[in-house]
């Protein structure tokens, strides 16, 4: 049940453009209807008729309409790489409720958090769900799988390490219990470890088979070659990263219908900010070996056909405006950019039906912008407007 700080009031807006992001052409001078939360009407305003006297009127017509943008992967509480190793306390708590907020405010609507230390994500999930505090709707993993002794991208605290099947089907048994809405596995190390592969085929597929038996999907961090098709062959839902994919796992991906999500542009982050951002010399290096690499397999995933979901693993500060650039330059058109960053990633959440565009019956999930996305990619970061469940979260004066 959708709840929020306020309810939601009935809402008749005027936009100048509207793109729905269903991949129909933009609606010139259209109206979006919303009740309850809910889109009811949508189109163009002339051929619209509505009774406007019990509702607001937001006149927009001169902004860009979209759905909501959908972070397909997030971590709200490590906005900034100094949260990374935080005991569990009044600081960092703070940091996930300034930065879920400042998500929102960009535009962020609905947020697929992966990995969080001790679930505190399933708390925030639930306080900003029950109205207690201003966030994206998330959907959480908490704690994620690792092998015993292996190097999650130094991030110890924020998993739990296993070693064999068992192991891995008793993790997913207890994050379920816990409440996670999807599962977070290693099935490599990170860039500065040079993506080695890390979990087991078989340990991925156990935890899978759980995964999915408890209605849950699972999100593997694969960088390297070896580790991706471990997680591909298990059965995973989505790549994370896919840094160095070849032809054979983009075979296998399309296959079993497995999604990419890339985060192209924490890569370009790293390579040309990671010292003044205190980056490790390792993971600078690597990330600047790795940038042609990395776009070269997002650039062959999508032309291959597979489903590409628009994600910043934002430790650095990364936003979706950034992340969709970068889209762009492999190859995506303007269209295809703004669908990954809605439809697509309400796909990957198995949420297709409530999220991800501006249709009768879903949540009314918006965001309006200065200029049109779909000529100038920047126009994401001139937020006027931003509508969670029908209530504004954010107004322009």
């Amino acid at each position: 049940m959708e709840q929020s700080l306020s309810a939601p009031e009935p809402t008749v807006f005027l936009v100048g453009t509207l793109i729905d992001a269903t991949g129909s052409d933009p609606i010139r001078d259209a109206m979006v209807v919303t009740e309850r939360g809910r889109i009811v009407q949508v189109g163009p305003a002339k051929s619209l008729r509505h009774q406007r006297r019990h509702h607001r009127v937001v006149d927009a017509s001169e902004a860009t309409m979209m759905p909501g943008l959908i972070d397909s992967h997030c971590h709200v509480f490590y906005l900034n790489s100094e949260d990374f190793g935080q005991p569990v306390g009044v600081s960092l708590i703070a940091s996930g409720l300034k930065n879920a907020l400042n998500l929102l405010m960009q535009g962020v609507t609905t947020a697929r958090e992966l990995c969080t230390r001790d679930n505190l994500d399933v708390e925030l999930r639930d306080a900003i769900a029950r109205g207690l505090v201003v966030g994206p709707r998330l959907f959480v993993s908490g704690e994620g799988m690792a092998m015993t002794g292996g190097k999650a991208r130094g991030m110890v605290e924020l998993v739990t390490e296993i070693t064999g099947p068992d192991e891995a089907r008793r993790f997913v048994r207890r994050q379920v219990r816990s409440g996670v809405d999807l599962i977070k596995v290693f099935a490599t190390a990170g860039l500065t470890d040079g993506g080695q592969e890390q979990l087991t085929e078989l340990e991925i597929r156990a935890a899978v088979e759980e995964a999915h038996k408890a209605g849950r999907s699972v999100a593997a961090h694969a960088i390297g070659t070896a580790g991706i098709k471990n997680a591909v062959r298990a059965g995973a839902d989505t790549v994370e990263h896919g840094t160095f994919l070849d032809e054979e796992a983009v075979h296998l991906m399309l296959a079993t219908g497995t999604a990419l999500v890339p985060t192209l542009s924490i890569g370009h982050t790293m390579a040309e900010q990671g010292a003044a951002l205190v980056s490790s010399a390792a993971l600078i290096e690597n990330a600047k070996q790795a940038l042609a690499r990395e776009a070269d397999s997002a650039r062959m995933a999508y032309q291959a056909g597979i489903p590409i979901g628009a994600g910043t693993d934002p430790v650095y500060g990364d936003t979706m405006a950034m992340e969709c650039r970068q889209l762009l330059q492999v190859g995506l058109d303007p269209m295809q950019t703004l669908q990954a960053a809605t439809i697509v990633g309400a796909r990957i959440l198995g949420q297709e039906a409530v999220l991800g565009t501006i249709e009768p019956g879903k949540y009314a999930d918006l965001l309006l912008v200065d200029g049109n996305p779909l000529d100038d990619v920047a126009a994401l970061e001139r937020v006027r407007y931003v509508v969670k469940a029908g209530v504004t979260v954010r107004a322009a004066a």
